[in-house]
């Protein structure tokens, strides 16, 4: 069992054949470190933008935000929360919660945004969380899950846009040729490049709906995006790695009465991420 997996090792590995130990050895070198310090110092960020034009969205969007803090502090996190503002705002308490000193300590993070209503003028640039959470900027984090959870329609009223740089393919399979694109006028046969580190590695992006398409709530319950995460977690975190339970989430919407699909993007995790391992 997934949650028992660093206690065996460190206390049984001695007592396994060689075979045995190297198959467990690399199961668990392709989890990412979770112990019992850094889960008590989780923090995680909590984004309403109450961009709203009927009581009915601020009622929905309450009903959201209460599942997703109570979720999050289920799973042991510090949520900082932050509402009442519109898309343009975003930037203020990202670059705050990019500083928080939890992060040092912290196995991981959550980042949720849930987005209602509005009249399309407003955007935020997703790429701001990548930016201000990245291993340059936020080097508290490297190595670190960085999971990106969104609520919002992405029809014509989206207040969130995400420009994604696409290159050819190259036909060049030595990767010693391959170069930084900003470093190709001063190479030379005499230059030495240091190591780089990824910059943007370890983030995965949980979007309510593909692009084009809307994003369904109940005026009782709220979204089904957030409800399907809330019972996926519940039912699922003790067993499976976070990509897994996203995926039983993208399943139970193959019955959903709409076209609604959340959909996973910019995933860059090299390795499985358990909520709980002790």
């Amino acid at each position: 069992m997934v949650a028992r997996s660093w206690k065996y090792v460190t206390s049984e590995f001695g007592r396994l054949n060689p075979q045995r130990a190297a198959s467990i050895f690399h199961f668990v070198s392709q989890i990412y470190p979770v112990t019992q310090q850094s889960q008590s110092n989780r923090i995680a960020l909590l984004i309403n933008t109450e961009t709203f034009t009927t009581s009915l969205y601020k009622c929905r969007a309450a009903k959201d935000e209460k599942v997703m803090q109570n979720l999050l502090q289920t799973l042991g996190y510090e949520v900082v929360r932050c509402g009442d503002i519109t898309a343009k705002m975003i930037d203020k308490p990202l670059k705050e919660f990019s500083e928080h000193p939890k992060l040092a300590l912290t196995d991981s993070v959550f980042v949720t945004l849930v987005c209602y209503g509005g009249t399309g003028t407003e955007e935020f640039e997703i790429d701001q969380i990548f930016q201000l959470l990245n291993t340059k900027n936020c080097p508290a984090l490297k190595d670190k899950p960085k999971i990106i959870i969104i609520h919002a329609c992405r029809g014509g009223d989206s207040h969130l846009s995400s420009h994604t740089q696409q290159t050819e393919s190259a036909d060049l399979l030595d990767r010693k040729q391959f170069v930084p694109t900003d470093d190709i006028e001063s190479l030379s046969v005499n230059s030495v490049k240091g190591p780089r580190a990824q910059n943007e590695k370890d983030f995965i992006i949980f979007h309510s709906s593909t692009t084009c398409t809307g994003s369904y709530k109940h005026e009782t319950y709220g979204s089904a995006f957030i409800q399907h995460i809330f019972e996926a977690v519940r039912k699922h975190c003790l067993t499976d790695d976070i990509e897994e339970i996203f995926r039983m989430v993208m399943q139970s919407f193959e019955e959903f009465p709409s076209e609604q699909m959340p959909t996973k993007e910019r995933d860059t995790l090299t390795k499985r991420f358990y909520l709980f391992q002790s």
